[in-house]
């Protein structure tokens, strides 16, 4: 797999002028389940503290101004679709790219979900799925854009030719002011509005 980058769009977006973004790549091998679980969760940890040390966010008292549920909604909904769709047959590629105004989650599943330019007019659009609502037994339920990605994520796009979806959350989204916690702070931003 090539290494990959967002848009020029998107690097305005989470960058400042003439600044170039933090960058950083992973691969995550196809294995049983439940290891594919578990590296969904190394995952997550490793992120708070990348997006901890580049903000320079401290932890006291086992609280930060990390929106750690924002955060990990948009990464492990990505990683979640990997493990549920991936059939088995294909390596899940990140990356991560910090500006000073925002992070980036770039993913490719190595599937051709993200190829589709219905999916990518629907995604960048934040249409509903509609066509997941119900499953084998007759239960809808909404699938993890609807309910994960779309509210969390400040901006989203799809590259249809390599298969990668970016998702993009602000950095004034995702860090709470000086002296309050994060999820905290968020959970009573939601209440208000």
């Amino acid at each position: 797999m090539d290494l990959f980058k967002p848009s020029t769009k998107i690097l305005e977006i989470i960058c400042k002028e003439k600044e170039k973004p933090l960058v950083s790549y992973e691969i995550f091998p196809v294995d049983f389940y439940e290891e594919m679980v578990n590296m969904s969760i190394l995952y997550i940890e490793s992120l708070y503290k990348k997006l901890s040390s580049f903000y320079n966010i401290k932890f006291e008292n086992n609280k930060s101004r990390l929106n750690c549920q924002g955060v990990s909604f948009v990464a492990l909904e990505c990683f979640n679709n990997w493990i549920e769709h991936s059939l088995g047959n294909s390596n899940l590629f990140t990356g991560l790219f910090l500006g000073d105004k925002g992070v980036c989650y770039g993913f490719n599943d190595g599937g051709d979900f993200f190829k589709n330019p219905n999916i990518k007019y629907k995604i960048e659009n934040r249409i509903l799925f509609r066509e997941f609502d119900k499953n084998p037994k007759g239960d809808c339920f909404n699938i993890g854009f609807n309910l994960y990605i779309y509210p969390y994520s400040d901006f989203i796009e799809v590259d249809l030719e390599k298969g990668i979806l970016y998702c993009v959350q602000l950095k004034e989204n995702i860090i709470a002011p000086n002296g309050q916690n994060g999820n905290e702070y968020f959970y009573n931003l939601k209440k208000k509005k």
